[in-house]
């Protein structure tokens, strides 16, 4: 190790268990190394770098990996999750679920985060996020008595303490595609959780002229004046009448994104409303060519469709 070059071998083991007694996981988060700056003038980012190196040089090797350590950095202005992690040399997901970053966009500075010394998915024993539950129904297969991990969490402000938190730490691991779009904010909620997909994406028969057509969207089946909620952010760019799809809205979303809502009953925002995902927007009907009472939902990018199963948590 760096560190410990001109240091005596069995000065080298001594330190390393006293480190080891004095800062595990789980110590208390006032005791974690400090990392004042990320660079590596910085006596623990230093240290935090050998700690790196050395788990990936077990890993490759498969032996035992070693203790898990961790550290303490106050974000600065600029900083980003991405930032932080491409200055450790770590993953962004590690440094994002350790410390409970669910937005790629979220504002860091000022905040204390920790900074492990692995890469890998520490993921909350007790989801309370849409992202947590995201983690549940993809790894519940990798949840074992051997990857829960206690850690104290940095206090938010001077006049709170800090708080014990249990996770599942996943050696190694990166978010799924799910996972990662759900973080960089493209992923859509459902926007109608009391119903059922009736008809999928893709190529299927028309039901009105029996031939192979091309489906743009998914049908989802629910009793006529079910509520419909906005699936993201966004503003309401258009909203009337067709033939096809009866009443309908069209939403436009960050990062060229859109999604359309059609055969509805009763629509209840205007041109240019800005909406979320807790809005109820209309009601389910069976306006237009419709053969019962459903939403046709699609979710457009630069206006060509895209699967809504794949971009739609809880879909039914």
């Amino acid at each position: 190790m760096l560190f410990f070059r001109n240091f005596p071998k069995h000065m080298v083991i001594s330190i390393l268990l006293l480190t080891a007694i004095i800062f595990p996981a789980t110590a208390a988060a006032d005791r974690y190394p400090v990392i004042r700056k990320l660079v590596f003038n910085d006596i623990y980012f230093r240290q935090l770098q050998e700690d790196i190196s050395f788990y990936h040089r077990a890993a490759a090797s498969r032996k035992d990996l070693p203790p898990l350590m961790l550290y303490e950095y106050t974000a600065e202005a600029g900083d980003t999750v991405f930032s932080i992690a491409a200055a450790a040399g770590l993953s962004y997901e590690s440094i994002a679920t350790i410390n409970g970053i669910y937005s790629s966009t979220e504002y860091l500075a000022g905040r204390k985060l920790l900074i492990p010394g692995q890469p890998g998915l520490f993921i909350p024993e007790k989801p309370s996020k849409d992202l947590d539950f995201i983690f549940h129904s993809w790894r519940m297969a990798s949840f074992t008595d051997e990857n829960e991990i206690r850690i104290y969490m940095p206090a938010s402000d001077s006049g709170s303490e800090s708080e014990l938190k249990d996770f599942y730490f996943i050696h190694g691991e990166s978010f799924h595609s799910i996972e990662r779009a759900y973080f960089l904010g493209i992923l859509f909620s459902n926007p109608l959780p009391d119903g059922i997909v009736s008809s999928g994406y893709g190529m299927r028969k028309n039901p009105f002229s029996g031939h192979p057509t091309f489906h743009d969207g998914i049908d989802i089946a629910a009793p006529e004046g079910t509520p419909v909620y906005a699936a993201r952010e966004g503003e309401v760019t258009d909203t009337g009448y067709n033939e096809t799809f009866g009443n309908y809205i069209l939403i436009e979303h960050s990062g060229g994104y859109s999604t359309f809502y059609g055969h509805l009953n009763k629509i209840f925002v205007e041109l240019h409303y800005k909406v979320n995902s807790t809005m109820m927007i209309a009601e389910v009907g069976t306006t237009g060519r419709s053969t019962g009472p459903h939403l046709h939902f699609e979710i457009r990018r630069s206006g060509a469709s895209r699967d809504p199963s794949v971009l739609t948590p809880g879909l039914k």
